[in-house]
């Protein structure tokens, strides 16, 4: 019997920089995108780059986006993961949604991509209390943290 060997790739989607009135502006706004969009998007960017030999060189899958923190975790083949990584990295867009993608973290099992993940969350939303914080609002980040850590769970 043959078994499949995977990696598992933690990534963030950073939108681009927009100007406006000669200033440069870094976009906050919910990306409105799904775990569909993603992988048909990193799919149609690997047979952008490696043609019909890249697009029949087995599939990808998002198995965990957080719109908020804007980090998922993505399973993909490990024979070919120069190859996607490669694709992911040329991306300029999702879905027409200028973007690029960082990658934050690669592993060969879904455990310490799940540690890592709930690490990646945990800053984003302590910064987010801060910066409520020093503005006199209330947020509270453990609920959310506790929320991404249910979620990444179920995963395994």
């Amino acid at each position: 019997m043959v078994r499949f060997k995977n990696r598992w790739v933690l990534f963030q989607i950073a939108e681009d920089p927009v100007i406006e009135n000669g200033q440069v502006v870094y976009p906050k706004t919910k990306l409105e995108i799904n775990d569909y969009v993603i992988s048909n998007s990193i799919f149609k960017a690997v047979e952008l780059n490696y043609g019909a030999f890249g697009k029949g060189q087995g599939a990808v899958s998002v198995k965990w986006y957080n719109s908020t923190t804007r980090i998922g975790i993505l399973r993909i083949p490990r024979d070919f993961t120069d190859m996607y990584l490669s694709s992911m990295f040329y991306m300029k867009e999702i879905a027409t949604i200028p973007c690029s993608l960082h990658i934050l973290h690669i592993s060969g099992t879904v455990i310490f991509i799940q540690q890592k993940a709930i690490e990646w969350d945990r800053k984003f939303y302590l910064k987010e209390q801060q910066y409520a914080d020093s503005k006199g609002q209330s947020y509270s980040s453990i609920d959310n943290i506790e929320a991404s850590k249910r979620a990444l769970a179920a995963l395994s």
